[in-house]
């Protein structure tokens, strides 16, 4: 079974969900500043964490406008090249269609051939754990077994991961235990279906579809909270030692101490 990881990377497309101006306006949006930091979240943990995985059998397709400014176009191409190689696919796309229909039509022009696929939401500053695609697949083999009993696609949650705060000169890791949300949540359709994340409302999955949610006593993804976030940053109060992560989510390592001497420009 194919799993797609899917990645909107400063993609032009108003959302109601989202709140910051950067949603709403192009030339915030394309801010050289923001495009920055942007790019450091991007290679230095979501890009990194893929290709951490212990089963690097997967495709990431990136979703970016076709009007991004070029250097910085440049830029992502050649950081999905270097650090993914041909497991990643950009797409520049036009803004009056949405993600969902980006996503949609690449999986059927290229992805076609495979019977059944895993696509997974991951955020442009997000992470997964080591081993997230390997847990993946494994479950994802239980819900094919639903296509006999009539059902059109299924979902796997996994329901625990921790909050990254990234803040002046601080990074902070809160545990974050909730299913449904986009973070560690998969569809398993058949590749040929019209079905992602993208259509359909993630808190509602397990009302509407068969979803199995994974609980564990270890964490299988990172959401990134600093300045630049699109939506509501909400966070738990139980902090854990970085250190103790690390197994999880190798490129720690790194980014706790770069954080704190970080030469890209932050929001004032």
């Amino acid at each position: 079974m194919l799993t797609i990881y899917q990645t909107r990377y400063s993609f032009f497309h108003p959302s109601p969900g989202w709140r910051s101006s950067a949603s709403k306006e192009k030339d915030a949006l394309f801010d050289a500043g923001r495009l920055e930091r942007r790019a450091y979240f991007f290679e230095k943990v979501t890009l990194q964490s893929l290709a951490d995985q212990t089963d690097e059998d997967f495709i990431l397709n990136v979703l970016a406008s076709e009007d991004m400014p070029k250097p910085f176009a440049n830029r992502l191409t050649e950081a999905c090249k270097d650090i993914l190689g041909d497991r990643a696919h950009i797409i520049f796309g036009a803004s009056e269609a949405p993600p969902r229909v980006h996503f949609r039509s690449y999986r059927w022009e290229h992805h076609s051939s495979e019977k059944w696929c895993a696509q997974v939401v991951l955020d442009d500053d997000d992470a997964v754990s080591m081993d997230f695609n390997e847990k993946l697949k494994a479950e994802a083999k239980s819900v094919e077994s639903l296509r006999s009993r009539g059902e059109k696609f299924g979902c796997i949650s996994f329901a625990n991961g921790l909050t990254a705060l990234f803040r002046d000169e601080t990074l902070e890791l809160h545990r974050l235990n909730k299913p449904a949300i986009n973070l560690g949540l998969a569809i398993v359709a058949p590749s040929k279906s019209r079905y992602n994340l993208f259509n359909i409302s993630h808190n509602n999955v397990p009302r509407d579809r068969p979803t199995r949610v994974i609980y564990s006593q270890t964490p299988y993804y990172i959401r990134s909270l600093h300045d630049d976030n699109d939506s509501r940053g909400r966070y738990q109060e139980d902090a854990v030692s970085p250190d103790s992560m690390m197994k999880y989510f190798p490129f720690l390592k790194h980014i706790v101490t770069e954080w704190k001497v970080l030469e890209v420009p932050k929001n004032k």
